[in-house]
C-alpha cells in the first residue's frame, strides 16, 4: 500500500465509486434521451442507430429500475460522503472548494445555454455540488456549535423529514426562476435546470452519514480488510477520484456526443 493510501477505507471508496459510476451512466442516458430535443433536424437525419439509442435511453429514464435505483445510488453516495467528511482535516476548506466549483458550474452551464439560444437547457442553478457545498459548510458549522453525534443525527433526520414533508420527489419545476425563487430552490421546495438537489432532504443524508460514521469508523480503518482484493480496483479508483469524475464527466460526455452528432449531420 502506498504512503498516501494508508488512511483510506477501501469499502468507502468502493461504495462511492460504484455510486458515481451509476450516476455517470444515468447522465449518459439523460443525454441520449434528450437528443431529439437538442438537435432540430433529428427526425430529418433519420439515423436508425442514433434513434435506437435514444429510445433505449428514454425507456430507461421512465423505467421502474431508475425510479427505484436512482435514489438508492444517491443515498449511498451521500451517506459515504458524510462518513468520509469525518476524516477531513477541514470541512470548511472542503465546503469552500465545493462552493467555488459550484459557482463555476453555474456560470459555464448558463453561458452555454445562453449561447445556444436556449436550445440546450443545461443551466444548473443549485445542483448536487451546490448542495454539497452548503451541506458541508452547515455540517462544519453545526459541529463547531456542538460536536455531538446525536445532535448531528437529529438535525440530519430533521432536514430529511422536512424534505419528505414537501414531497421532494415531486417538487414544482420552475422553467425561468427569478431571484425570489432562489431560497425555495436552495431549500428544495422548487427545482430548476438539468440538475437540482435541494438542501432538504439531501444535506440531511450527509449529516446522518457523518453521525453514523463516528460509530462505525472511530478510526479510518476498514471493517472488511480481508475482502480488499484486485476485483474492487476499478470501483476504488472511481471512488478516490469521484469529485473530479463528477465535475468533468458531463462536459466530456456531452462533447463526445456533440462531436459524433455533428459528424453524422445533426444540427442544433
Amino acid at each position: 500500500m502506498e504512503k498516501g493510501e494508508r488512511r483510506r477505507v477501501w469499502e468507502l471508496d468502493f461504495l462511492r465509486g460504484f455510486a458515481i459510476i451509476m450516476m455517470v451512466y444515468d447522465h449518459i442516458m439523460y443525454d441520449l434521451k434528450s437528443l431529439p430535443n437538442w438537435f432540430s433536424n433529428f427526425e430529418a437525419v433519420n439515423n436508425p442507430v442514433i434513434e435506437f439509442l435514444s429510445r433505449i435511453a428514454l425507456g430507461y429514464w421512465v423505467s421502474l429500475a431508475r425510479e427505484i435505483g436512482h435514489p438508492i445510488f444517491v443515498a449511498i453516495f451521500l451517506l459515504v460522503s458524510g462518513i468520509s467528511f469525518n476524516f477531513s482535516r477541514s470541512n470548511l476548506k472542503r465546503g469552500l472548494k465545493f462552493l467555488v466549483v459550484a459557482v463555476l458550474i453555474s456560470l459555464v452551464t448558463y453561458t452555454v445555454q445562453w449561447a445556444t439560444g436556449g436550445s440546450l437547457r443545461i443551466g444548473i442553478l443549485f445542483g448536487i455540488i451546490h448542495m454539497f457545498a452548503f451541506g458541508t459548510l452547515l455540517l462544519w458549522l453545526l459541529r463547531k456549535i456542538w460536536n455531538n453525534d446525536l445532535f448531528i443525527l437529529a438535525v440530519g433526520l430533521g432536514i430529511i423529514g422536512l424534505g419528505i414533508s414537501f414531497h421532494f420527489w415531486e417538487v414544482e419545476y420552475v422553467q425561468n426562476p427569478s431571484l425570489r425563487d432562489i431560497p425555495a430552490l436552495m431549500l428544495g421546495v422548487k427545482g430548476t435546470g438539468a440538475d437540482f438537489f435541494g438542501i432538504a432532504p439531501y444535506a440531511g443524508v450527509i449529516m446522518v452519514g457523518s453521525a453514523l460514521g463516528k460509530l462505525l469508523y472511530p478510526k479510518p480503518e476498514s471493517l472488511l480488510p480481508g475482502f480488499d482484493k484486485g476485483w474492487n480496483r476499478p470501483f476504488k479508483f472511481a471512488g478516490r477520484h469521484s469529485f473530479l469524475i463528477f465535475i468533468t464527466h458531463q462536459a466530456v460526455v456531452f462533447s463526445l456526443v456533440y462531436a459524433l452528432m455533428s459528424i453524422l449531420g445533426y444540427r442544433m
